[in-house]
């Protein structure tokens, strides 16, 4: 009976491992067929991210996605760029609505607000468990302008200081020496005064400079001139946007635009001649504070332009702003993981390289920026810019877009001559202080 029983045991135990040897041996035959069923297939995650422009522009972001997508076969990237007239209100409106991208791009002007909104994933935790990837690598003032609230929220794309640039061919005309790092800016006026120009009906024809409502513009002036619209830590504008150094200087400025001995077109008249670039390039404007993303469009023009440091103040004070954006990792995507990989990809070297190549914006890496120093001649003085600049108030404060915003009613009211730049002013203060108060 024994026996028996230890035979059948024996023959059980023999199909069994038969059985399993031949389901081990259909599902080998399976996956070499690619009959495996959807559940059982290595799972690829789908993530988009948004930049603002369009596919002309953003041809770098779309071949960084490709080769993104041929190193990673378990992630699938799909690049989808907003018109950057546009990209603000849709990002915002997809963010509510729970529609927006993995990763998307943000100027540092907008850092605070969308950390504030909830909507961006803070990154420390990610980079500290990352061996494979060192923060070193960027400038590091740069990567701190990511840093908000004491979280790391966003890693550099790039960034761009403003600079001076001049249209040579309207100062040739006038056998005037270019602009050069001593100038103040009552050497500009004055050769500002040189280069505007009438017809014989008294109709301008040539600006020598573009006094704009741009508030980026407006801040190095001020700030060359001394003063700010507020105090250090972005709480507070009274004494500050309203302070006599601050009144006084805005009133040179809106003089550029105003009365018979204006040098600078009105925003209405540089709409109606269709921007400052448009004037620059058509030879119409002989001098402008800009980005270096100008020359996008300027080097495919016939203007020859040169660029310097933005004038000094009387005192030798210079002030300039560095413009820059950041990746961000959407705080209520579903695969953070993956958008990590991502968002260092679009911030790596390659990717810097990549985009420095084209000469609109300047690397935000160490090396790949001393790479540029090293080769880069006629727009040196735009690098050089990177040692004046200072973070306007939109980078030391939550509080800044209403700084901002009220400032900018006051420019409006202005420029419209609807108040005088003292009163205009005051109220702004006040209607700043009160909302940060309530």
């Amino acid at each position: 009976m024994k026996k028996w029983t230890l035979l059948l045991v024996m023959m059980m135990m023999t199909t069994m491992v038969l059985s399993a040897c031949s389901s081990g041996g259909n599902d080998n035959k399976k996956k070499e067929e690619g009959q495996v069923p959807p559940s059982e297939k290595e799972e690829v995650v789908e993530l988009k991210f948004t930049v603002w422009g369009d596919l002309t522009t953003g041809s770098v972001e779309q071949q960084l996605a490709d080769e993104f997508n041929a190193a990673h076969k378990n992630i699938n990237v799909k690049f989808e760029p907003i018109p950057g007239d546009g990209y603000g209100t849709k990002l915002t409106t997809s963010l509510a609505a729970g529609q927006a991208p993995d990763v998307f791009l943000i100027g540092e002007g907008d850092f605070y607000k969308y950390v504030d909104k909830g909507v961006v994933e803070p990154l420390d935790s990610y980079v500290e468990a990352d061996s494979s990837f060192d923060t070193a690598i960027f400038q590091q003032d740069l990567l701190e302008m990511g840093r908000i609230h004491g979280k790391l929220s966003y890693l550099p794309k790039d960034f761009n200081p403003l600079s001076l640039w001049y249209n040579k061919k309207l100062f040739d005309a006038e056998g005037m020496e270019y602009p050069n790092a001593d100038w103040t800016w009552t050497d500009l006026n004055e050769a500002a005064k040189k280069l505007t120009k009438k017809d014989d009906k008294g109709k301008y024809t040539q600006f020598g400079y573009n006094a704009t409502k741009w508030e980026y513009p407006i801040f190095t002036y001020l700030w060359s001139n001394g003063t700010d619209i507020t105090n250090e830590d972005g709480t507070k504008a009274d004494g500050f946007m309203n302070s006599d150094k601050t009144i006084a200087a805005m009133e040179k400025y809106v003089a550029m635009s105003k009365g018979e001995e204006k040098v600078s077109p009105t925003p209405q008249d540089a709409e109606t001649l269709g921007g400052d670039g448009s004037m620059f390039m058509t030879d119409k404007l002989a001098m402008m504070v800009n980005g270096r993303w100008t020359k996008y469009d300027l080097d495919r023009s016939d203007v020859n332009y040169g660029t310097s440091l933005i004038p000094q103040g009387e005192n030798g004070e210079r002030g300039g702003i560095i413009a820059a954006a950041g990746w961000a990792i959407n705080a209520n995507g579903k695969h953070k993981a993956e958008a990590y990989e991502l968002v260092k990809w679009l911030s790596g070297k390659e990717a810097q390289i990549l985009r420095s190549e084209k000469g609109t914006v300047l690397p935000a890496t160490i090396a790949e920026l001393d790479q540029v120093k090293a080769t880069e001649v006629a727009d040196q003085p735009i690098i050089e810019m990177m040692e004046y600049s200072k973070k306007p108030v939109t980078m030391i404060s939550s509080n800044g877009p209403i700084f901002v915003e009220e400032f900018n009613k006051a420019m409006e009211k202005i420029l419209l001559d609807k108040s005088s730049v003292r009163d205009a002013l005051n109220e702004a203060a006040k209607a700043v202080d009160s909302t940060i108060n309530k």
